[in-house]
């Protein structure tokens, strides 16, 4: 008895291979992997079935396809959590520097200063002291006001009452 081909193909098969040929960088997903295997169960030869290994096999994929999936999602999550504390650190750091300027108004500071020394090159370390008159904000970062010259936090070396 002759066996004559398979004739037709189903339309699912033809839609999810277009869809990657037409998005190469798509990764195929679990609706199309179940569609894949329905296919191959559909069109398999039934004088050579599809084997319960075989079957098994498929099965592990397609588990083994969904936990990475849900991994990639956990993963998403983590960043955009991680993410948002981050952007909270940044505000709150900043709110950190402007109370702590604030409260430096009208205190006595001493300063480190770097200059260069014009005829050597070379850089001198100095110290400036003086009373903090106002504390102005440059690019989101307060810096003090001391003898007409501005500074940032960073650089005071000593506080007085």
């Amino acid at each position: 008895m002759a066996v004559s081909g398979v004739s037709g193909s189903s339309s699912n098969s033809g839609n999810i291979f277009s869809s990657f040929v037409d998005n190469p960088n798509s990764a195929l997903g679990k609706t199309d992997f179940l569609q894949l295997l329905v296919t191959k169960l559909k069109f398999q030869d039934p004088l050579k079935p599809m084997t319960d290994e075989s079957f098994i096999a498929d099965l592990a994929q397609f588990s083994s396809l969904e936990q990475m999936q849900n991994l990639n999602t956990s993963f998403a999550a983590q960043a955009e959590a991680i993410d948002a504390l981050n952007t909270n650190m940044v505000g709150l750091m900043i709110m950190q520097n402007t109370s702590q300027a604030a409260s430096l108004i009208g205190k006595t500071v001493v300063v480190g200063v770097t200059d260069i020394d014009p005829t050597t090159g070379q850089q001198i370390e100095s110290e400036i002291e003086g009373k903090v008159d106002v504390v102005r904000f440059v690019d989101g970062q307060p810096k003090i006001v001391v003898n007409g010259a501005e500074y940032s936090l960073a650089n005071i070396k000593e506080i007085k009452a």
